[in-house]
């Protein structure tokens, strides 16, 4: 059965209401994983690890929402260089730290765990239209390459997740039989 790997956001856990609501969606159909990471964690052990579990799986899915989004493009991003394909769905994703709208301060020491990646390729982006935390516009105004691009009427937590789960259906269907 095909790994897929959920990493979660800034402040959230194998609890996260998305985690849930993909693992209810796709019962049996994957063998599902969570990378759970604390903000002081070393976060580059854990991709370490998180590499290391899923060396012989054949184009995993990773899904990584927000902070864990960067996480996520970081893990796919090593298994290419080894020549090693995944499947890469990111939401509401903290793609340069730069971007964040966001009133509070982001935690000090995750900031050196976070890549810049101004034009993300070969993925599935949900991106928020409304998202308070992260300004999203550079998605959507950039040709990107090989982007499924899923503009939504949301905010950054994606209260309407539950809508868009035949959209990431059909996209880890295509990525499949390609």
């Amino acid at each position: 059965m095909r790994e897929f790997l959920y990493i979660h956001g800034l402040n959230s856990d194998a609890t996260s209401r998305k985690y849930l609501n993909l693992k209810e969606y796709f019962q049996g159909k994957f063998e599902f994983d969570c990378l759970e990471w604390k903000n002081e964690n070393n976060i580059s052990e854990l991709l370490d690890q998180a590499e290391l579990k899923l060396e012989n799986e054949i184009n995993p899915i990773l899904f990584g929402d927000s902070t864990g989004a960067n996480f996520a493009w970081q893990l796919r991003e090593r298994r290419r260089q080894k020549g090693e394909s995944s499947i890469l769905i990111l939401s509401s994703p903290l793609l340069d730290v730069s971007k964040r709208i966001a009133e509070f301060e982001f935690p000090r020491q995750l900031k050196t765990y976070l890549n810049k990646i101004e034009y993300p390729t070969d993925a599935m982006l949900i991106v928020p239209t409304n998202d308070e935390l992260i300004e999203h516009a550079h998605l959507w105004e950039n040709e990107l390459e090989n982007i499924n691009l899923l503009k939504v009427e949301d905010t950054h937590r994606l209260p309407n997740f539950k809508d868009y789960l035949s959209e990431i259906e059909r996209y880890i269907s295509i990525k499949t039989n390609e």
